[in-house]
């Protein structure tokens, strides 16, 4: 994140760390200490905590599945996770409070794009989110692949569409691609659409700037 944060990989320039350090530990930016399977409760008590004592306005969850295996054992998991999305929408709308919830998809064809049928159980995640992003990534046989983020529910005002990605090694980021135009166009949303698929990571908590 560091690396992310500076935009340039700092082991090779050893001398501005400090000063990229302290940088980041102004962010209004803070972690849960969660790792692997969590009871919703606690969570939630965690991130009431946070919007109480910092501000907290967004809230970041990596992943839904790290919770599933703790969360209802005794019922399915389709019920479970309605459950726990159920629970951070509440929290949501009672706190004023952003959450970004990862969810990552079943293992699909690489030829595929993801769809809404690739997430189990996405309905309810669905119905709930007021915002739904799809990072794709499509493999090729005769190169690396085109990777790009598919902006596919917007309850806003409904706009929709495509930005190619390309990846910097060096800062460890991705960026819209320089050579092709951001696409993204008004259209009807005919049937609600999810899909997330995002890196292994562990929940946090931030204020916004």
């Amino acid at each position: 994140m560091l690396t992310q944060f500076a935009g340039q990989r700092l082991e090779d320039q050893l001398e501005l760390y400090d000063e990229w350090a302290d940088r980041f530990e102004d962010l209004p930016l803070y972690f849960m200490t969660f790792h692997g399977q969590q009871n919703i409760k606690t969570v939630i008590d965690t991130m009431q905590h946070a919007v109480y004592m910092y501000d907290i306005t967004h809230v970041v969850i990596d992943n839904l599945q790290f919770m599933m295996g703790h969360e209802h054992l005794s019922v399915d998991r389709l019920a479970a996770q309605d459950y726990i999305v159920g629970a951070f929408r509440k929290f949501a709308t009672d706190n004023t409070c952003h959450i970004t919830l990862v969810i990552h998809p079943r293992k699909e064809d690489d030829e595929k794009e993801l769809q809404t049928a690739s997430i189990f159980g996405s309905a309810k995640a669905s119905q709930e989110a007021d915002n739904v992003l799809i990072l794709q990534d499509r493999k090729l046989v005769t190169g690396p692949g085109k990777r790009y983020l598919q902006v596919s529910k917007n309850r806003f005002d409904g706009d929709v569409g495509v930005f190619p990605l390309e990846f910097s090694k060096d800062s460890l980021t991705f960026s819209s691609s320089g050579k092709s135009k951001v696409r993204l166009k008004k259209m009807k949303e005919d049937k609600p659409v999810l899909a997330k698929k995002a890196p292994e990571g562990g929940a946090g908590a931030s204020k916004q700037p």
